[in-house]
């Protein structure tokens, strides 16, 4: 334990140094998207949507294919819902300074709550009957009609496979959903044989910073003891390429209640650095597949002028897509729209 506290220390020194470089060829920018965050509040999807493309013109954007409502029953496969966000985006991109493209996400795991996207039909929504369940026929037609259906789109721009899926991320309505490495595997090579003129990207968090980022990798078994660190060597050895989901407030950050956010923002720029260098050397690319754009609470600890300056840190860093997370407030909350529209402009500036 004491040695675990030496090395903690030495995480946080390392993680007030910047780390100097030239500066990197402009990543491509966009936003995640969810009907169901519009659904929940009363809106159109569709409308919402067309509203954000609108108003950030962004290169990319990030849609579920959603298996509970993509599969509503066993027998059943219903794409409508994805046909007409699809439908939306090129609307947007026949008329648009620049065309905008789309990342679909397919999985049990998909983002936004409930982590789990899982039909009542194959309940329970845990382990081990979530394996049992994907390792199926039914599943299976799921995700390689997803695969067939869209795969010939000029709009697709890759494939995001699962969300999060080595991350235990438990909440009222799951228990343990972390999907097995074999299950993964099978994904990855299924969307490869399926697709292979698209990249496959998976997802996790990250870690405090790049002292613990070197633990994941050569003392896996002290950064166990050490709580939420997030799988990325995992999810970087399975993808085409590696998707951080970047977080400097909230909750389960690491160290919130004694480094404030312009700190853990500077680790959340030395890690990125990190992986990409790995990500980069093993001939993949390298995303910021969520990058904070909203706050947690009420606190007021995480601002727009935070969203703007986190961009300005990215910035530094040689990656290939960056997508901002928290559109569903973006429209009834014009500060953070703002924001999210200049830090867009700060990543994609050359």
């Amino acid at each position: 334990m004491r040695a675990l506290v030496v090395l903690v220390l030495a995480a946080l020194a390392l993680g007030s140094e910047s780390w100097p470089s030239a500066r990197p060829d402009a990543p491509l920018v966009g936003f995640s998207f969810s009907p169901l965050a519009s659904e929940w509040s009363g809106h159109d999807p569709r409308a919402d949507l067309s509203t954000l493309l609108d108003a950030t013109n962004p290169d990319l954007v990030r849609l579920p294919v959603y298996w509970d409502d993509v599969q509503p029953t066993p027998d059943t496969l219903d794409f409508s819902s994805v046909d007409g966000l699809l439908a939306t985006v090129e609307r947007h991109s026949a008329v648009a300074p620049r065309p905008t493209r789309v990342v679909l996400t397919v999985g049990a795991r998909n983002f936004l709550y409930p982590e789990l996207h899982m039909p009542a039909w194959a309940s329970p929504r845990q382990e081990p009957n979530l394996e049992s369940i994907q390792s199926g026929s039914v599943y299976r037609s799921y995700f390689a009609t997803s695969i067939k259906r869209y795969r010939g789109s000029p709009l697709l721009y890759a494939w995001q496979i699962e969300n999060e899926p080595f991350d235990y991320v438990i909440n009222d309505w799951t228990g343990d959903d972390r999907i097995p490495i074999g299950q993964l595997t099978w994904e990855m090579s299924e969307v490869h044989r399926l697709d292979p003129g698209h990249q496959a990207v998976t997802t996790t968090y990250n870690g405090l910073n790049t002292a613990v980022d070197l633990l994941e990798l050569w003392a896996p078994q002290l950064v166990y003891h050490m709580g939420t660190v997030g799988h990325p060597e995992a999810a970087l050895e399975l993808g085409d390429a590696l998707g951080l989901d970047l977080y400097v407030d909230g909750p389960s950050v690491p160290l919130r209640a004694v480094a404030g956010v312009s700190l853990r923002s500077q680790w959340k720029e030395q890690t990125v650095a990190f992986w990409a260098d790995r990500a980069h050397s093993m001939g993949k690319s390298m995303w910021l597949a969520e990058m904070q754009a909203q706050p947690w609470d009420t606190s007021g600890a995480f601002t727009p002028a935070d969203v703007v300056e986190s961009a300005v840190d990215y910035r530094q860093v040689p990656l290939q897509v960056v997508l901002l997370w928290g559109a569903e407030i973006w429209l009834d909350q014009p500060a953070w729209l703002d924001a999210a529209v200049k830090a867009m402009e700060i990543l994609r500036a050359a």
